[in-house]
């Protein structure tokens, strides 16, 4: 879903250059599943719906 709302592929990066997904083993947040995390902040318990929000803020 994160693939989408962005419009690029796993190790891609936006064409203005603010985000890029990258794929990675562990943030030790397994309870806390679906995780992202943005810079430093951990965002958990993630529906598709707060990801709108959670990217907004970082625009």
């Amino acid at each position: 879903m994160l693939q989408r709302k962005l419009g690029i592929e796993g190790g891609g990066c936006t064409s203005d250059g603010r985000f890029s997904l990258d794929a990675c083993r562990c943030l030790g947040c397994c309870g806390m599943a679906p995780v992202i995390m943005v810079n430093n902040d951990v965002y958990g318990s993630l529906t598709g719906d707060e990801l709108d929000a959670i990217l907004e803020k970082y625009r």
